[in-house]
């Protein structure tokens, strides 16, 4: 399959919504039950009063499976992003909470080896839109998706990128991914911890 625009944020996507079944055949996917902390950042500081960070929490359940992964690529390449979204409202794998908001469901999480040791976790939200957005028919209610990459290390560390608004389509054997913004929000000091353990 092709990439096209934003080449970051479309591997991102392809990872959650297209060809991962070669790359989950060999990698299995974790039971879940994990949880991970860290810090957004926004340089144009727009978590309210000015502040450019707050406190993140990821936790998921359960990672997606790749006839999970498979179905939602289906709906896409057949039925469109509207349709896509409307079966991500149906799934959780997990929550994300920012700052001192309430928890949104994750709706797909994947995770795949990553250099010397560490992981990758890929996750898809289909975003809250605000009723202002609705309201005013502002751009971004185009881009009804949110996409987080998350690189760790071998001890659970590391830091990631969050796309906070995006859309999808399917342009022949092509997924076309297009951020709002010309750069994601970052996010740092990312800890991991398996709930399981606790």
């Amino acid at each position: 399959m092709n990439q096209r625009r934003n080449p970051v944020l479309s591997r991102a996507a392809l990872f959650i919504l297209a060809a991962l079944l070669v790359v989950s055949a060999a990698f299995a996917q974790p039971v879940g039950g994990e949880r991970f902390t860290a810090n957004l950042v926004d340089p144009a500081g727009n978590f309210g009063r000015g502040s450019s960070t707050a406190p993140v929490l990821i936790h998921i359940d359960h990672y997606s499976s790749d006839a999970e992964v498979q179905r939602l690529a289906g709906i896409l390449s057949q039925k469109g992003p509207s349709a896509l979204r409307d079966a991500l409202w149906d799934r959780e794998d997990g929550f994300i909470r920012v700052g001192g908001g309430l928890g949104y469901p994750i709706a797909a999480a994947r995770s795949r080896p990553g250099d010397n040791g560490g992981r990758v976790i890929r996750i898809m939200i289909d975003r809250p839109i605000s009723q202002r957005e609705v309201i005013e028919n502002t751009r971004t209610v185009d881009y009804p998706f949110t996409f987080i990459e998350i690189k760790l290390d071998r001890n659970g560390k590391g830091e990631g990128q969050f796309y906070a608004a995006a859309k999808v389509r399917m342009s022949g054997d092509t997924l076309d991914v297009e951020s709002f913004s010309p750069q994601p929000l970052r996010l740092l000091t990312v800890t991991a911890r398996n709930t399981a353990q606790r």
